[in-house]
């Protein structure tokens, strides 16, 4: 039984890797690595208690950060911060496409890791509340707050936990407009406001999924310049 988080660290750089563990070792976590994105899947399937969060480099030799992050969604949902030296919002982009819940960049320090570790780790930590087995229905769209299922029609999607998290704020208020900010805050948190290439992305995976579902229809729309809302099957 794990006492402390485990982060499953990957960067092909040494130096940085260990500077890394060590930092999030003095932090009270307790640290797995890896020097490429293949070491880490094997890593991953090796270990008997899986992270909580996977820290990845971008640029790195044999399969580089988005070709482990692809390959790694396809059975995981955890969390997973990209480090990367590169800072154009297109690289970014391409890194939350593929299932990133966060992007830093290097030269980062200490302070600023382990306070964007600690933010996704409190997102994805379970809630206790009255509403753990809550359930919302709008339409043909389902969702199991406590159990953390979604499905269209009856059909499960899977939705890794930054996008569930979106769902449940639009399915508790339909037809209700979200403003970016609100969003921001209520998912990510309130240092992320601003970051509205994150909600861009997220929603544009979220809408592709349910395409692929079979959904024909607009479900969720966006305003310019001000937020999202969901459709009120209800009215």
């Amino acid at each position: 039984m794990k006492i402390h988080p485990l982060i499953l660290v990957i960067d092909d750089e040494s130096k940085i890797r260990r500077f890394v563990c060590q930092s999030l070792e003095r932090e009270g976590f307790d640290v797995a690595s890896a020097g490429d994105g293949e070491e880490a899947l094997k890593v991953y399937e090796a270990l008997s208690e899986k992270p909580d969060l996977v820290i990845v480099d971008y640029m790195m030799p044999a399969m580089d950060g988005l070709e482990f992050l692809e390959e790694f969604r396809k059975s995981a949902s955890t969390p997973v911060i990209f480090l990367s030296a590169r800072s154009e919002t297109s690289v970014k982009t391409k890194a939350l496409e593929a299932g990133a819940d966060d992007y830093v960049i290097k030269p980062f320090s200490v302070e600023e890791l382990t306070a964007r570790v600690k933010a996704v780790l409190r997102r994805v930590s379970p809630q206790t509340d009255s509403t753990g087995s809550q359930e919302l229905i709008n339409g043909p769209l389902k969702m199991n707050i406590g159990k953390r299922k979604f499905y269209f029609d009856d059909k499960e999607i899977n939705l890794p936990d930054i996008e569930f998290r979106l769902m449940a704020v639009l399915m508790k208020k339909p037809g209700i407009v979200f403003t970016h900010e609100d969003l921001l805050r209520q998912v990510w948190g309130a240092e992320f406001i601003g970051e509205t290439n994150y909600l861009r992305v997220s929603f544009a995976r979220i809408r592709k999924k349910l395409r692929a579902a079979g959904l024909e229809e607009p479900l969720i729309s966006s305003y310019s310049g001000i937020g999202y809302y969901m459709e009120d099957y209800s009215e």
